[in-house]
């Protein structure tokens, strides 16, 4: 099997030495460095000949996704199965059925780890899988894939992805960019809770402002969220002013 990738960011270079295992990758991005590549076991390619793979993954910031499925659209066909990894599923899926030929076929992905949680291995780790527009027999053989590799796989649509990651995955950044913004650190005169909450840094300082802001602007339910933490905050605060 040969798999075609866009983008070798933090995500893009972890999931192409993983899938490097077991298929033959190759790598497309307009920054590569190919002594990276060459060390994980791939290879680059054009965009052409990325395209060319039976399964092509985009591993592409949300805010990009748009001019990648432009760019993608004059060279996938039928037999191509394009995967996204975005962290909203609603945005990017609408985009590909809209850009897209309409017979080649979508799966919306959102891998829940990153270099730094799957930086040893990926068992254990969360994958939600959003049907799109792909034929039964290949979702099967993919999901039964990622579960070999210890993976748990959780299937949902795109709205119900989005609804639930708004109340976690957002609010958890949001929770971690406020404390870095305060300036929160160690502290000799702390407690465990403290230490804790601190644990919350380790999962948001090393993701970019753009993925905080492109969750923010692209996930339709990130508003409720945001709305609901500030009233909750506030009649927390007047709670302890009383």
């Amino acid at each position: 099997m040969k798999i075609g990738i866009i983008g070798f960011g933090r995500l893009g270079k972890l999931l192409t030495k993983n899938i490097s295992r077991d298929a033959t990758t190759l790598v497309f991005d307009t920054n590569l460095d190919l002594n990276i590549l060459d060390e994980i076991g791939s290879e680059a390619g054009t965009l052409k000949e990325v395209c060319e793979c039976p399964i092509l993954i985009l591993c592409v910031p949300i805010s990009a996704i748009k001019e990648a499925a432009s760019e993608i659209a004059k060279f996938v066909t039928k037999d191509t199965l394009v995967i996204d990894v975005c962290s909203v599923k609603v945005h990017p899926m609408e985009l590909l059925e809209e850009l897209l030929p309409p017979e080649t076929e979508i799966l919306g992905t959102h891998p829940m780890f990153g270099p730094d949680s799957a930086a040893k291995s990926l068992y254990g780790c969360k994958i939600v899988l959003c049907k799109q527009r792909v034929r039964e027999e290949k979702y099967q053989n993919i999901k039964g894939y990622l579960e070999s590799h210890g993976l748990k796989v959780i299937e949902a649509t795109a709205h119900e992805h989005d609804k639930q990651i708004a109340d976690s995955l957002i609010l958890t950044h949001t929770i971690g960019r406020t404390l870095m913004e305060m300036g929160s650190k160690d502290m000799d005169i702390d407690t465990k809770g403290y230490r804790r909450l601190l644990k919350i840094l380790e999962t948001v300082e090393n993701d970019s402002v753009q993925l905080f802001r492109d969750m923010n602007k692209y996930n339709p339910y990130a508003k409720d969220m945001r709305e609901s933490l500030m009233s909750s905050l506030s009649k927390t605060l007047e709670s302890a002013l009383k």
